[in-house]
């Protein structure tokens, strides 16, 4: 198994709370239960309806007319005893945009189409070259033969770095680039006290202030990065009114958490798979280069970083054999639609010989598909390769807890003990 296990044995449907500490580590006997028992369910403790199954996942992705994306934002609310001051922190910066997660057509349109123009496939090919630089500087870090603790030493400033040069973050930036990402991430299907929340709205201030300043940058002095293409977008193409800086903001940091905590949680996934499954990092290691992307789009199934996204019902909607009321909060449960029997043999296995891993909905689907998913991909093949090719051997470190950051929606270990052995 790849997951750390709780002395629960029997997963009642009534009894599931997303929210709660092991099921947080452990969602995926539950979501067996929900897709077997009650594929469409309302926890009515949290107020949101859960959707398992692939095929009614599936259809409400494709149904954005009533399954609508401007449910708000992804993070759950400050503490109410600090609300007003957080509120009153967020009103020195620019008030939040919908943009490409939480709009609807035809505003979702607009702007994708934006971000369509600045993140061309040949752009990202163009960050091929220092993708492999920053992969080769960080795997000649690896200490060969005593344990590293992986998710800061290569799996956090790979996206990272990756996305500090498109963006073209100076390196005495990348601290504080790291900080905003950590912030931005906290509450996403997750819960923080007090003083969280607050250090939460002040970093999202900082954030706003420093990009909102490079915006203004580009407009007058264009570079070679996606801020520049942000800015210059309304002129290519068919008359588009240009981004404002409240939704220019929106849109990079919808970068920045898709772009980073993903890719974090991906890579050190598939190292935890490869290390606990060593026949697989032998059979990546016989060609590195021709089979990553088989480990990658596993790893996307298997792992499923996002585990779940929000949609709010613009009308009463039946979906399977239960009608789910207009205004519902709903959580599409990609991770659970990646398990799904009756799409994949043997599910809970991690085999990159699965001939249909591609079909997973790790980048969501229809109009929300994910723009990055190239980058993505890319970044996550060359990582692998390189260090399969490296590396003989990667083994667990003695020191290994195994702890899953306590979020539904974003899925990933905290830390990762590994010991690599070179030939």
């Amino acid at each position: 198994m790849s997951d750390t296990t709780t002395e629960r044995t029997t997963y009642p449907v009534d009894a599931f709370d997303p929210l709660e500490p092991d099921t947080m580590q452990n969602p995926h006997p539950w979501n067996q239960t929900l897709r077997a028992e009650a594929p469409v369910h309302f926890v009515a403790s949290r107020g949101m309806w859960f959707v398992t199954s692939r095929e009614l996942v599936t259809e409400a992705l494709t149904n954005h007319e009533v399954f609508s994306s401007a449910f708000g934002v992804p993070q759950l609310p400050p503490p109410e005893s600090v609300a007003a001051e957080v509120a009153a922190i967020a009103a020195e910066g620019w008030p939040p945009v919908p943009t490409l997660l939480t709009a609807d057509p035809p505003e979702h349109h607009y702007y994708r189409r934006m971000v369509a123009k600045a993140f061309t496939p040949r752009f990202v090919a163009q960050r091929e070259a220092a993708i492999h630089a920053i992969v080769e500087d960080l795997a000649q870090q690896l200490p060969i033969g005593t344990p590293v603790e992986f998710v800061s030493a290569f799996a956090a400033p790979l996206p990272l770095r990756i996305i500090a040069h498109t963006l073209n973050v100076p390196d005495d930036r990348i601290d504080d680039f790291k900080r905003w990402s950590d912030q931005f991430a906290l509450t996403i299907g997750a819960e923080i006290d007090e003083a969280g929340a607050l250090e939460q709205a002040r970093s999202l201030l900082e954030y706003q202030r420093y990009f909102a300043d490079q915006l203004e940058q580009r407009r007058t002095a264009p570079q070679d990065d996606l801020i520049t293409g942000l800015v210059q977008a309304s002129e290519v193409g068919d008359g588009d009114e240009p981004l404002s800086t409240g939704a220019a903001l929106s849109i990079i940091q919808q970068i920045l958490i898709a772009g980073n905590e993903t890719s974090t949680k991906l890579m050190t996934g598939m190292l935890y798979q490869l290390a606990e499954q060593p026949k697989w990092w032998d059979w990546l290691r016989e060609s590195p280069a021709e089979r990553a992307a088989a480990v990658v789009e596993e790893g996307l199934r298997f792992l499923t970083p996002v585990q779940s996204m929000f949609r709010i019902t613009k009308a009463d909607v039946t979906l399977g054999d239960t009608t789910i009321p207009a205004g519902s909060m709903v959580v599409l449960n990609f991770g659970s639609a990646n398990r799904d029997e009756t799409q994949f043999v043997e599910p809970e296995e991690f085999d990159p010989l699965r001939t249909n891993a591609k079909n997973h909905l790790a980048f969501s689907a229809g109009i929300h598909a994910c723009l990055g998913a190239p980058l993505a991909r890319l970044q996550a093949r060359i990582a692998l390769a390189n260090l399969a090719g490296r590396f003989r051997t990667v083994q667990f470190g003695p020191d290994n807890d195994f702890a899953y950051e306590p979020s539904f929606m974003l899925r990933g270990f905290t830390r990762l003990s590994l010991v690599f052995e070179a030939d």
